[in-house]
């Protein structure tokens, strides 16, 4: 592991270790220079002088080593009382704060459900976390790189340092209960497995898996991912997009991102029993007083019709509809096809 990589407690205890020892170095050095002392009474004088324990002096100093004492105790006593500060904060971070923290965690990890598992924070993962926060969602990161547990730590994101491809871990996460699965590993293989492992724990589970080859797309979906992402091909087709379409690109992006726009574009999903269930779009209009623009109904499994739907259009439960309108009217249509 390279030093500037390291965690913040690691790196402080290591660069306070080095200052001490050269300030130990130099101490010893510059008595047995200036004070012509033998290298034990050296180093004897340098750490009587750091620990600042009062012993008496061995012989009486110069004037140039009196000088050089009184820097060597304003520099030795300064790292001593950087060492103890560190270690003091370690102390009360492990076995304090770090106790309560760590039960903090396991109990909000018990409490998720209908959340999403974001396997891999590397730069992929790291998007996605920060628009599933941007959004208000719940999620929790899995990944075995300190770094990466490092990042979550200092965006407060719920996280679990391990192997994602690993059933265990998996389980931990409550995957049976949640409600998607990111497969953000920075390998194809690796991507496949966590796919095959999640869906064998909850075949129910909606997963996104990110494949750097082409070639692996299929593979992905035949382990059982519902969507899988391609950055490389994704890229492409975006940039042909916002050179042939830019003004629906930057509309898309605006309604899809920017929460305090006027205008939103929702994925609503109808629950059973729901007080739109069973209704066509014209009949839940005109009781309900429906004011945002129904585009689409989409079956489970099947594909966005590009087609608008029509007002003897059917809304089943487990059906999802793809609306526009201002916030209230998004709002309103979600509350109907809730309950």
């Amino acid at each position: 592991m390279k030093y500037k990589n390291l965690p913040g407690f690691p790196r402080r205890i290591i660069v306070s270790i080095i200052i001490l020892i050269s300030v130990y170095f130099l101490g010893s050095i510059g008595y047995m220079v200036i004070e012509d002392m033998s290298f034990m009474d050296s180093l004897f004088m340098t750490t009587i002088t750091i620990t600042t324990v009062g012993f008496g002096l061995l012989e009486p100093l110069s004037k140039a080593g009196t000088i050089f004492t009184i820097l060597l105790i304003i520099i030795g006593t300064g790292t001593v009382a950087y060492i103890l500060i560190n270690l003091t904060d370690f102390i009360l971070s492990e076995f304090f704060f770090g106790r309560i923290e760590k039960r903090r965690k396991i109990k909000m990890i018990s409490k998720l459900k209908d959340h999403y598992i974001i396997c891999g924070l590397g730069r992929v993962g790291l998007e996605i976390a920060s628009e599933l926060s941007a959004n208000n969602k719940n999620f929790i990161v899995i990944d075995k790189s300190d770094n990466a547990i490092e990042t979550a730590k200092q965006n407060n994101w719920l996280y679990m340092q391990g192997d994602a491809s690993g059933d265990d871990i998996l389980i931990e996460a409550r995957i049976k209960e949640a409600r998607c699965l990111f497969a953000a590993l920075d390998t194809d293989a690796e991507n496949v497995y966590i796919t095959l492992s999640a869906k064998s724990l909850n075949p129910s589970i909606f997963i996104v898996a990110r494949a750097m080859v082409h070639e692996t797309i299929n593979k992905l979906e035949k382990a059982g991912a519902d969507k899988v992402v391609s950055p490389q091909l994704i890229g492409g087709r975006r940039m042909v997009d916002m050179a042939l379409q830019p003004s629906i690109c930057d509309f898309l992006d605006t309604i899809m991102k920017v929460e305090e726009n006027e205008i939103k574009l929702a994925e609503i999903e109808i629950k059973e029993n729901s007080r739109i269930d069973g209704m066509s779009i014209r009949e839940a209009g005109t009781k309900y007083g429906i004011e945002a623009l129904i585009i689409s109904v989409i079956e489970k499994g099947e594909k966005i019709s590009v087609k608008k739907a029509g007002g003897d259009t059917g809304m089943m439960h487990g059906h999802k509809i793809i609306a526009i309108g201002t916030g209230d009217q998004i709002k309103h249509l979600t509350d109907l096809a809730s309950m």
